[in-house]
């Protein structure tokens, strides 16, 4: 008995070995080559399917964090719910997965991002601003001017409409795809690194690395006209960032982040929507005291994101026991990131995840790319970059506790819109907002001649009214036929005087009056002149640059009902040329 038991086990092995020969001869190539399939799915490999639950995993936390801000918003404590709409966003970020490596994580982000700005708008009309710090007079005559001289204006980017804000694209959304070349990385060493930065005597400490030199290498290479424009326009910002990191105990060499964050643009906005100088996240920017609401994106101001951003460094660096690269690293995925990174390999050094391949791309070559930015700008000339900064900005800022058009400021000193919007990059509908304190900068030596002006228009036209300088052969007839606004309105509102160089107040109804040759003359809103007679229908030829605003606010009507009279969009663009019918009333 003993005997056949042991027959029946040997052959029970050969069998089973048989079995176990097949198994791996069939699963060999597939090893190979990683592919290995689920159980739970035969079809798609183990890698496959493990990343699909790893993102199934991101798109479920970030839902529920979104669900709790709905719920939040349903039991109307808004403040919890902007928390929460920002958290939702942060944790898709954080995860260390490239979103738009995904296209169905690319998707939900989109989505999640679009139906967290809706719900913005709303929060803005259902929770706005407390407005406790508002002053009883009509203007705040508070300005503080700043000690340098005036810049030349450079008109940045145009600015119109409901929300239509404009952005430039940001560096950090290229920097992920720099690869070195052979050329670049060719005989770099440690010690060449070492060398770079004991010249540049940078203010913190690091530890050199041979990537450092193949950036170095490829900004005196492919990268100079990069590395030359930053050079440049770093003059307008430098010595605000270097003042204020000074103030709060952080590096000031560190501030040459902005040439890789945003290429010193308060526009820049990043495909994860950071945006200004620094690329804050909403989240983020949060965190540091950054307001984000309907009217205000502060992640986009030059002194308080600057400020955010130095507080940031200092207390990721205080995490990470005052290792910059380490804190540069985390400024730039997120802490999250980091920490697991060096949880998985076990040190708290930024080049050993590097080797070991624990961090996102962009961020492998942020760090070197930083360092070899800080060392190039140290000491321009010695890499042959022979730049002249741009001039500091500077400018005198006016408190206002109103809300203020952007057109009005330029007509008040003399610019062109664009160049006030360019000092103000954080109002989001070149406006103050209404019922709080906003500090509105303004050109240098121009807050007196602002304030002189805004005392003599009402603090609730000053989103309409406008100004125009009288030219020497001007009256108000002539004005009245290129305003639209009639001569008896202008006069009463100017004191009746008028002479050549005047500032001269136009009480239009709307923000966008353009110059209008022949229009007929219109009663303005607020007079005590009768509207009477009957209606009529005339037809207008649109002119080059009108928009249904403009014609409506011209003939006293409502841009509603002129764009529904013409079967158009309210934000349709007109050609010149166009002929809309406007119904009004006969005089």
């Amino acid at each position: 008995m003993l005997k056949l038991r042991l027959v029946w086990l040997a052959e029970s092995s050969i069998v089973f070995l048989w079995a176990f020969a097949i198994c791996i001869f069939a699963v060999a190539p597939a090893l190979a080559q990683g592919r290995v399939s689920s159980p739970g799915n035969p079809e798609i490999p183990v890698e496959v399917q493990q990343r699909n639950e790893e993102i199934q995993k991101i798109i479920d936390r970030a839902d529920e964090r979104f669900q709790a801000g709905e719920e939040n918003f349903r039991k109307a404590d808004y403040q919890q719910a902007r928390r929460a709409y920002d958290r939702a966003v942060d944790i898709v970020l954080e995860f260390g997965i490239d979103v738009r490596s995904d296209a169905r994580l690319q998707q939900y982000y989109q989505k999640l991002v679009e139906q967290i700005f809706q719900r913005q708008l709303a929060l803005t009309r259902l929770a706005p601003v407390s407005n406790a710090q508002v002053a009883e007079a009509g203007f705040v005559s508070q300005i503080v001017q700043s000690p340098s001289a005036e810049p030349k204006p450079t008109p940045q980017t145009d600015r119109r409409g409901f929300g239509d804000q404009t952005y430039a694209a940001s560096p950090l959304d290229e920097l992920a795809k720099i690869k070195l070349t052979e050329e670049e990385t060719k005989g770099v060493t440690e010690t060449a690194a070492q060398t770079a930065a004991s010249s540049a005597r940078l203010d913190f400490g690091f530890k050199p690395n041979a990537l450092v030199q193949g950036f170095i290498n490829y900004y005196l290479g492919r990268g100079h006209a990069t590395m030359e424009n930053g050079l440049r326009r770093s003059g307008r910002y430098m010595t605000l960032a270097r003042r204020i990191f000074k103030e709060e105990g952080v590096p000031q060499d560190l501030a040459w982040l902005a040439q890789v964050e945003s290429a010193w643009s308060p526009f820049a906005k990043s495909w994860a929507a950071a945006v200004g100088l620094w690329q804050f996240m909403p989240g983020t920017g949060s965190r540091f005291g950054l307001q984000q609401d309907y009217w205000v994106d502060e992640r986009m101001s030059y002194e308080k994101a600057t400020r955010a951003s130095a507080r940031y460094l200092k207390w990721l660096a205080n995490r990470y026991a005052g290792n910059w690269e380490l804190a540069m690293a985390a400024y730039n995925s997120g802490e999250g990131n980091v920490d697991r990174a060096i949880a998985r390999s076990g040190y708290a050094d930024f080049w050993e995840i590097y080797q070991r391949g624990l961090l996102p791309n962009e961020t492998r070559n942020y760090v070197p790319n930083i360092l070899a930015t800080i060392i190039i700008a140290k000491n321009p000339t010695a890499y042959g970059f022979q730049v002249k900064s741009e001039p500091a900005l500077v400018y005198d800022t006016v408190v206002v506790n109103n809300s203020v058009d952007l057109k009005l400021v330029a007509d008040a000193c003399d610019l062109q819109p664009d160049y006030v919007q360019a000092l103000n990059p954080e109002l989001k509908r070149g406006v103050t907002p209404p019922g709080v304190l906003h500090p509105l900068r303004v050109p240098f030596k121009c807050g007196k001649q602002l304030q002189a002006t805004l005392k003599l228009i009402p603090p609730d036209k000053r989103t309409q009214w406008r100004l125009q300088t009288a030219q020497p052969d001007d009256n108000f007839s002539t004005i009245a036929r290129r305003t639209g606004v009639s001569e008896a309105t202008l006069s009463a509102i100017n004191g009746g005087q008028l002479q050549a160089g005047q500032k001269v107040i136009i009480p239009v109804g709307t923000s966008g009056l353009r110059n209008v040759v022949a229009v007929t003359p219109r009663t303005a809103p607020g007079t005590t002149t009768a509207a009477s007679g009957a209606m009529k229908m005339i037809a207008y030829v649109v002119k080059d640059g009108d928009t249904l605003s403009d014609i409506a606010a011209r003939y006293s009507v409502s841009a509603r009902d002129l764009a529904a009279l013409n079967r158009l969009s309210s934000t349709v663009k007109l050609r010149s040329g166009q002929v809309i019918k406007v119904q009004t009333r006969a005089k």
